[in-house]
């Protein structure tokens, strides 16, 4: 009886034993992402941008909800808000709502997104690009993988990079041609890189959201403002309100789209893969038709009465030189290492 008793209390121990190996092989293992027909998609999918629908901008953001909804078989559908309706039209607020999870995606410009991911600024550094092939150059080498990276630790997941593209000054005093025209103008600018620019070359930087600047432009309350050609000058008529324009090539602004971390990482990966093939393709599209659009931009601002003035390599020296302390505060901002993976990749076309 006692030895029975005993090999009861040893089997029901062997048990035990065997349950807790078990259970603590699995215990750290993660659950399988469901498969995409057993995952619970939202009816919609919440998309910001703080641009109209006619811009280059908006029509690339418009794209990718086409292309996600199409490659997705309709399982994701992503309706666009534009001038930054989910946000009050504040244009700057668009990024924390995505990172807190309150908007799923946006498609937005590296100038808003800088002043929470520095990294991004790179984009914007004065007088970095000389070309738009030069651009290409970055925006395809690792350097601008890489920066995706930096939005991972900020709870957000880059997918593709599209174009704003140059952004050319405008204004109603004079034609621009050397830094000394740009003094005591009223420049609407956005972020401290921005208001440290116009600040070097004596121009009075104002910061405003995009939605005021028409109006303001109107009312004089400020004199001009700096955008793309294709990407907003044109779509927005801002030569309705402005009279003259240069194409000084100062600074390149690059957009992202970008997504919620813990809503990418919910998705099904075959999903993601989706997604990510649709955000590429669309931004492909977009820049391909921004460049054929700034061309015929171009002769449209001419035919709208602006005066369009072209600065030679020589009129951008003193430019250049005025700028560069802004350049040398910025870049360790922005990190060395990417800074220099960016001026690394430009010198490759230069």
């Amino acid at each position: 009886m006692k030895k029975t008793g005993l090999r009861l209390l040893a089997l029901v121990l062997a048990m035990v034993f065997v349950a807790v190996l078990a259970g603590g092989c699995g215990g750290g293992d993660k659950k399988p992402a469901p498969a995409a027909a057993d995952f619970k998609f939202k009816d919609e999918y919440k998309l910001t941008m703080n641009v109209t629908p006619q811009t280059m901008w908006g029509q690339g953001a418009t794209k990718f909800a086409e292309l996600a909804k199409e490659y997705t078989k309709g399982k994701v559908n992503i309706k666009v808000y534009p001038n930054a309706m989910l946000t009050g039209g504040d244009q700057m607020r668009q990024v924390e709502m995505v990172q807190n999870g309150s908007i799923d995606f946006m498609v937005n410009s590296t100038i808003n997104i800088a002043p929470t991911v520095p990294e991004f600024d790179v984009w914007g550094l004065p007088f970095l690009f000389p070309s738009y092939k030069a651009v290409d150059a970055a925006m395809a080498s690792p350097a601008a993988t890489d920066l995706f990276k930096a939005l991972e630790k900020k709870n957000m997941v880059g997918l593709a990079w599209g174009e704003n593209g140059f952004r050319e000054v405008t204004n109603n005093k004079k034609a621009i041609k050397t830094p000394d025209d740009m003094k005591g103008l009223k420049m609407r600018v956005v972020t401290p890189m921005y208001i440290d620019i116009m600040r070097a070359l004596g121009a009075n930087a104002v910061s405003m959201n995009w939605g005021e600047v028409f109006t303001s432009l109107q009312q004089g309350v400020i004199d001009g403002q700096e955008n793309p050609i294709a990407g907003i000058i044109i779509p927005t008529k801002v030569y309705e309100v402005q009279k003259h324009i240069t194409n000084w090539h100062y600074s390149y602004d690059a957009l992202a789209v970008v997504a919620n971390k813990k809503v990418w990482d919910g998705f099904p990966p075959e999903i993601r893969d989706q997604l990510k093939k649709a955000a590429v393709d669309a931004m492909k599209w977009e820049v391909a038709e921004s460049r054929k659009a700034l061309d015929e931009g171009i002769k449209l601002l001419k035919e709208k009465g602006m005066t369009v003035t072209d600065l030679t390599p020589e009129e951008l020296v003193k430019f250049r030189e005025l700028t560069k302390p802004v350049y040398d505060k910025y870049a360790p901002k922005v990190g060395a290492q990417v800074a220099k993976s960016f001026e690394d990749a430009v010198a490759k076309v230069k």
